[in-house]
């Protein structure tokens, strides 16, 4: 099928006419014939902002005993998902919220791809958020699929605590 065109619209102008451009110093604006100083835009804000933050990796290197810790809770997380352990001893390590959720996964039936098998965790990657917190991203694999978890601990006066999970 052909297509005809039956009539032709010129483009829009996307420059502005010779006789209305004046060049001006950058970050400032004119005003009434006095310069005035231009407020940041949020995108400059934005930037200035990164420059002046360090980025998460950089704040604390992981220690041994943080990561440590974070595999084995997430194991013992894997293991109550997979009705190998009682959902009573998550709450040695997680926030009373976290193991309200995971009893509703498991009473509902929502732990993903329990029925291909048991969970093997894969892969654990920690990122310092703060001084008190770490945030996970970890995988792990049930029969032949692949999963995602995601988490975050913070350090309370005890140790560290499981204060939310994200499973995929």
């Amino acid at each position: 099928m052909v297509e005809r065109w039956t009539s032709l619209e010129p483009a829009p102008g996307n420059e502005p006419p010779v006789g209305e451009y004046r060049p001006q110093r950058r970050g400032m604006v004119r005003r009434e014939g006095r310069a005035v100083r231009k407020c940041r835009s949020s995108a400059e804000q934005e930037r200035q902002t990164a420059r002046e933050h360090k980025p998460a990796q950089e704040v604390s290197p992981v220690d041994a005993r943080l990561r440590g810790f974070v595999e084995r809770a997430l194991r013992l997380l894997l293991e109550v998902l997979d009705l190998r352990r009682p959902i009573g001893q998550l709450g040695a390590v997680a926030e009373p919220t976290v193991v309200a959720a995971v009893r509703t996964l498991l009473r509902l039936g929502l732990v993903p791809g329990r029925q291909l098998g048991v969970a093997m965790l894969t892969r654990v990657d920690i990122a310092m958020v703060t001084r008190g917190a770490v945030e996970v991203s970890a995988a792990y694999d049930r029969g032949a699929r692949h999963f995602a978890l995601a988490a975050r601990m913070q350090q309370t006066r005890p140790g560290w605590r499981l204060s939310a999970v994200r499973l995929r």
